[in-house]
């Protein structure tokens, strides 16, 4: 189910209105509308009615799953007629089908309430698309046809999309309200509606799920119609929220459809439900105020949620699951366990305390030796940037309601950073890479500020300040298949570490794409085989990549199937162009040195358009450093009067000597132009340029938006981008949630208290813990003067995960009494090394990476020493010779860093010598002789 994409559409789409406010005034009230709204649908359904039976019926195949073949009629057969053919049981439990048509015949409508699904063919793409279509509509030509029952995630929007309509009738009998959008979404539904200044609460619940039960008791069908854009404004011609959908979505001559259920009639293209007796359980679950169109400067709106299922016993299940979750709502367990809370006065922003803050940082530590391990380099970027950051990466336009902006006078415009994306960039860019460099992995925690709408933010779910595990990855396009099995790898390992379940898609090209159609079926290519490499099941996902390069969406499940969004893997080729980022690509000297000329020419063009940007600048102010332009003969003056001549003739002199004194000044500007730009840096003040002037017209000039020419040799990275956590505020809710408060033992911020029996023991006790303590666990006393038992029923209460006692027994024999709170079982008498030893074996299994670079050093130690005693059995005592080879073959499995080479080779030499030592003493007397 696309949550996401429906609730976007439904709340910004493609609307443009001419003021804020549109709703106007409001009483509540019968829905005096109806009647007139109802008798021009049914006209409308007749007439289109009378035309269907009108069209031939030709015989249509239509092939069911299984390969089955069956004969339908064409404008006649439905899917639930096919279904009841089947099995009249089967029939019950389905609610729509899936269809692929073999060419449709149908029309396509525009969605008003939601954003259009058009989309650019991917070269992965290579599935015919399919139609999730109503139950009792008519089939309009040769298809497979797949039915869906509530299970299904198809089947489940369906039903929860015609529960939605069921909603909205009831809001219209209750309040007489205008309905705005209701759309399905991950557990249920909701609907928007204006009622004025009126505030739905608690207590409406029940009247609001009367009128909805009324409906499904009374069987009322999904009935469809097409309409035209006229006909639309005439059916909502009393409802101003829809007027103005119609008006600004809906093209002149195009055409959408509607759907009546009882009294309601509302804009929608389905499918639906047969009928609203298919919902046997109804529940209204919640309320919230909500803005039209989602920005609040719009009209008020109340958004009204519910849940439906077509049996009471799934209800009962979900109304269970749901208490047991509002016990682990991570906002609850947070303030009673103390780890985090939040203020009026930063909202948004959380406050994490020790326990907390305990939790957050063993995160990034474990992820922190994760990244030592897979050749990860973490860095640290600066929090705010020039404005211009943001420009010239894309963000400014696109997201500046969401960036945070300070104002700091003449230096401009600067902002909070809200991802690390463009710093890295930079830091990239900063730095000349060749390919032997590639892939470098950037891994930054920095602190990110996005300015979520006050109304948006909810616990640690979503919040204006967090920290992200954020990677990007600068590599070449050869290496994206690996780096993605890499970073597959390593998401899997850190979600199994919690028992999290997820899914893989492949969103690929979208309509509107940066870069060239070839680009992007390798880039496609790529991921499709890096996700293959890895092995686990994906699905794709047609035209929903990113605008700027395709990406691996990853969908988490926590124990109670509910889905986040947390990890991403997405390729980007936006940015590098934006950025201008390239590395060498080639290592031949005569391309290297028309590179050095290449950069060089241009360094000295842009020093020259700073020197004239400081002459402009001037308006020729200071004559003296300024030649004066030679002069055409036509110009030359006037021949000077005789009276003046002695006057000239001293002027002649005056101006030899000072051009005699501008020939020096003269030769110097020409040495100026010729210096690099770091010379002219550092002599900026000489120009009457600051040092700041002068960076930002040479770094204005390198970050120009626009194209930007590869310079000879070089070539651009792919940036992957990567996060496995995401934000960590996110994911500690998910883990809270997910553990109920009770954290695994390396990650819990309450490890080990100790309790001891009496008073005389808590020096023992708090010495032990200061021994613990130094070992890396979090320990704490319990030095009250409460019984024994009340004070391990205290610390299982407060989700410890053991409990040392320390009595006099233990204090002989040198050991604690060691217990398991959350199993209420006890583990032993364990000395200190034994309980250190024990709790080392909790900590997380070690990932496959680890594992093999175990395995490796290892094996290649213990060869190693077998071969440590050996000899050379020929060769000089500095080479392995191929006797040796022969006779010890495993020596070409060593890795040569680890190869006993070097000690053999000092063994061999000092033979070698000793040999020598005989023989030259020995020529040496013969030559005295």
């Amino acid at each position: 189910m696309q949550q996401g994409q429906r609730l976007k559409e439904a709340t910004e789409g493609q609307i443009v209105q001419a003021g804020n406010k549109i709703g106007g005034p409001f009483k509540i009230g019968k829905p005096v509308y109806q009647e007139k709204r109802l008798k021009l649908f049914t006209e409308i359904y007749q007439r289109q009615k009378a035309e269907l039976e009108a069209k031939e019926k030709t015989p249509i195949t239509i092939t069911l799953k299984d390969g089955k073949k069956l004969e339908g009629k064409k404008w006649v057969t439905t899917p639930l007629m096919i279904a009841v053919g089947i099995s009249k049981k089967l029939a019950e439990n389905m609610v729509a089908a899936k269809v692929v048509y073999d060419s449709l015949f149908e029309k396509n409508f525009v969605d008003v309430d939601h954003e259009d699904q058009q989309q650019q063919a991917s070269s992965l793409n290579l599935k015919p698309d399919y139609l999730i279509w109503d139950l009792s509509r008519p089939l309009e030509g040769d298809c497979q046809l797949e039915l869906l029952s509530f299970d299904d995630n198809n089947g489940k929007e369906v039903f929860w999309h015609s529960s939605s309509h069921i909603l909205g009738s009831a809001l219209e009998e209750v309040y007489g309200c205008h309905l705005c959008i209701g759309p399905a979404i991950d557990g249920g539904f909701f609907y928007d509606c204006y009622i004025g200044d009126y505030k739905v609460t608690q207590n409406d619940y029940v009247k609001i799920e009367k009128a909805a039960q009324d409906l499904v008791t009374s069987k009322q069908e999904f009935q469809r119609v097409v309409l035209t854009k006229d006909e639309c404004l005439e059916l909502f011609g009393t409802n101003p929220f829809k007027r103005q959908l119609i008006t600004n979505k809906i093209p002149e001559g195009a055409m959408t459809t509607a759907y009546r259920c009882g009294n309601l009639i509302d804009l929608c293209t389905g499918p639906h439900l047969p009928n609203t007796s298919y919902v046997k359980a109804f529940q209204v679950t919640k309320n919230s105020a909500a803005y039209w169109l989602g920005k609040n400067t719009n009209d008020d709106l109340q958004r009204v949620y519910g849940v439906s299922f077509p049996s009471k016993r799934l209800l009962d299940e979900y109304v269970k699951i749901q208490k047991e979750l509002a016990l682990r709502d991570h906002r609850n367990v947070g303030k009673k366990q103390n780890l985090y809370l939040f203020h009026q006065l930063s909202p948004g922003s959380a406050f994490f305390y020790p326990s907390g803050a305990h939790i957050y940082n063993t995160l990034m530590n474990f992820l922190r030796r994760q990244y030592y391990i897979r050749g990860y380099q973490e860095v640290i970027s600066p929090n705010i940037f020039n404005a211009q950051l943001w420009k010239i990466s894309g963000h400014y336009d696109k997201y500046k309601e969401n960036l945070f902006f300070i104002n700091m006078g003449e230096e401009g415009e600067y902002g909070l950073k809200p991802m690390n994306c463009p710093g890295h960039c930079l830091m990239f860019d900063m730095i000349q890479h060749s390919y032997r460099d590639l892939p470098v992995r950037f891994a930054d925690f920095g602190v990110l500020h996005r300015n979520e709408v006050h109304g948006a933010l909810s616990g640690l779910t979503r919040v204006r300040r967090f920290q992200q595990d954020d990677a990007h990855i600068f590599c070449r396009m050869d290496q994206i298949q690996e780096e993605i099995k890499s970073c597959l790898e390593f998401l899997s390992y850190i979600y199994s570490l919690f028992g999290f379940e997820f899914k893989l898609y492949l969103s690929t090209r979208p309509e509107k794409f940066l870069g060239t159609k070839e680009v992007w079926d390798n880039a496609e290519y790529q991921l499709e085989q890096g996700l293959k490499k890895f092995g686990k099941h994906y699905e794709v996902n047609p035209g929903d990549g990113a605008f700027y390069g395709p990406k691996i969406d990853v969908k988490l499940y926590d124990a109670y199937k509910r889905e986040h969004q947390c990890g991403t893997i997405q390729l980007d080729f936006n940015l590098p162009e934006r950025f201008n980022l390239q590395y060498r690509a080639s290592e031949d000297v005569q391309e290297v040195q028309k590179d050095k000329e290449q950069v060089h020419n241009e360094q000295v063009q842009v020093a020259q358009e700073i020197i004239d940007v400081v002459r402009k600048a001037s308006h020729h102010s200071d004559t003296d450093n300024i030649s004066t332009p030679p002069q055409h003969p036509q110009q030359q003056p006037a021949e000077i009067p005789v009276a003046e001549k002695g006057t000239q003739e001293q002027n002649v002199k005056q101006q030899k000597k000072q051009k005699q004194q501008k020939e020096p000044q003269q030769q110097q500007q020409q040495q100026q132009k010729q210096k690099l730009p770091e010379e002219i840096i550092e002599s900026g003040s000489s120009q009457g340029l600051s040092q700041h002037e002068l960076h930002k017209v040479l770094h204005e000039k390198k970050y120009e938006l626009g194209y930007h020419h590869l310079k000879a040799g070089f070539a651009r990275p792919v940036i992957v981008h990567r996060a496995i956590l995401g934000s960590l505020e996110r994911m500690i809710a998910v883990l809270t949630e997910q553990c109920g408060g009770k954290w695994p033992f390396w990650l819990s911020p309450k490890q080990l208290v100790l309790c001891p029996v009496s008073a005389y023991y808590k020096d023992v006790a708090e010495k032990i813990a200061a021994r613990l303590r130094l070992e890396g666990y979090t320990v704490s006393t319990d030095e009250s003067d409460q019984t024994l038992a009340k004070k391990v029923r205290n610390a299982q209460i407060q989700y410890y995960n053991f409990v040392g006692v320390i009595g006099e027994e233990e204090v002989r024999a040198g050991v604690i009494d060691v217990r398991d709170c959350e199993k209420n079982t006890r583990i032993g008498k364990l000395t200190i090394p034994q309980l250190c030893k024990f709790f080392e074996s909790l900590k997380p299994p070690k990932s496959n990476v680890e594992v093999e670079i175990h395995e490796h050093d290892d094996s290649h130690f213990k060869l190693n020493d077998e071969l440590q005693e050996k000899m050379f059995l020929e060769g000089d005592g500095y080479s392995v010779g191929k006797r040796d080879f022969d006779e010890f073959a495993k020596i070409k499995d060593i890795d040569p860093a680890l190869q006993n080479l070097i000690r053999w080779h000092k063994y061999m030499t000092h033979l070698t010598k000793k040999d020598e030592a005989p023989e030259k003493v020995q020529q040496v007397e013969q030559q005295q002789e």
